[in-house]
């Protein structure tokens, strides 16, 4: 059953970690510097304090609603008929958010690696993977998480400081030369792709120590960001913010001029292995929390039989909706923003707001939300 599963909390920070790497590791720090030219680190800090934010009301609603995802309190706040279909746009995010993951990797993969490789092979082949990790559960999930996310963290760390002979800092001045308005946007655009930790309302309830979500959630988004900004750092500081733009991937760009001498190169092979592993598992979490939220949605007793359809559903929409990589980067930039910000953001207000006036849930403070790690005994 969903409910007999159980993470940890340092298995929710790195299974938070994971998805925000995924998201946003390849194509938002190109999209961040086309909004921000030289300024665009100061959007990965602007999008960080706003994410920080919604997840006061993320973790609120988990307390309010104890071993209730968003998904099952959608119901409770607004009945049956609203209810149900507002919490169904959660799920429809996380399957949108696993189609555009997965198709960028592809193609990443595809053009950079396998240009031989018909482009749905390399996604069939990853969704196989994807399949086999969701209907395993969370927990193998989880723990997967718990040893790959530390690798990635520190492998950027590695990388950066490999780049440091290449890198002039003379690239990010003048700081703020065009105003703050660049910053705001890129600070709108990047926290729509934190945002999708809005997952993390599926980890509450399976967390053994649900008061620690904020915890978790302020952990991650912060590992997550530094790592971001780092990358966007050292484009500006390698290529300059002008050619920084024109990468398709910048992260995959830098790691083309690390080298160590003459006798350690192409790091990108070595990277990319850990960070297409990385986006299988993110992708894992999200077809894993599509299965479960429809699951509940409808009342079934185990959401597995629903996972190879949803990842069948997640392959045709890439495959379909995205003729080329032009229409892709535009959907990326343009579009989907739009409907995070909606279901991210305005849909958990509204239930919020909803919740207090219609005093739904369990009475509650804000003050009990832990910004530290609480012990204790986990929940049976």
């Amino acid at each position: 059953m969903i409910n007999q599963e159980q993470i940890s909390t340092n298995q929710f920070v790195w299974l938070l970690f994971i998805i925000i790497t995924s998201v946003t590791v390849l194509q938002a720090p190109g999209i961040l510097m086309q909004t921000g030219s030289r300024d665009a680190w100061m959007s990965v800090v602007g999008g960080i304090i706003l994410d920080v934010l919604l997840a006061i009301a993320y973790a609120y609603m988990g307390l309010r609603f104890p071993k209730e995802n968003f998904v099952q309190y959608s119901s409770t706040i607004l009945g049956r008929w609203i209810g149900t279909i507002v919490g169904l746009m959660f799920p429809f995010l996380f399957l949108l958010t696993s189609v555009l993951v997965m198709r960028s990797f592809s193609m990443i993969i595809h053009t950079a690696f396998l240009p031989k490789t018909p482009l749905p092979i390399i996604s069939i082949t990853g969704y196989a993977v994807i399949a086999y990790g969701a209907r395993k559960g969370i927990e193998v999930i989880a723990r997967v998480s718990e040893i790959l996310g530390p690798i990635y963290f520190i492998s950027v760390i590695i990388i950066s400081l490999i780049l440091l002979p290449s890198a002039d800092i003379q690239r990010i001045k003048p700081i703020l030369e065009n105003g703050f308005l660049p910053v705001i946007k890129g600070s709108s655009y990047i926290v729509t792709n934190y945002g999708i930790c809005i997952i993390m309302a599926m980890f509450i309830p399976i967390c053994n120590q649900p008061r620690n979500g904020f915890f978790a959630k302020f952990t991650a988004i912060n590992l997550g960001g530094f790592l971001v900004g780092i990358i966007v750092v050292f484009s500006i500081m390698v290529f300059g913010y002008q050619q920084g733009v024109n990468k398709i991937a910048p992260s995959l760009s830098l790691l083309r001029v690390a080298n160590l001498g003459t006798f350690f190169e192409r790091f990108e092979i070595m990277w990319m292995l850990i960070a297409v592993g990385a986006a299988i598992i993110g992708s894992a979490q999200l077809i894993w929390a599509v299965s479960v939220g429809v699951s509940q949605t409808f009342g079934m007793n185990h959401y597995k039989p629903l996972v190879l359809s949803v990842c069948l559903i997640s392959i045709v929409l890439g495959e379909t909706s995205f003729h080329n990589q032009g229409l892709h980067a535009e959907f990326l930039q343009f579009t989907a923003p739009i409907v995070a910000f909606f279901i991210e953001t305005i849909l958990e207000v509204f239930l919020l707001i909803m919740a207090l006036i219609l005093k739904k849930g369990e009475k509650g403070h804000f003050k009990d939300i832990k910004l530290w790690p609480t012990q204790g005994q986990s929940k049976s």
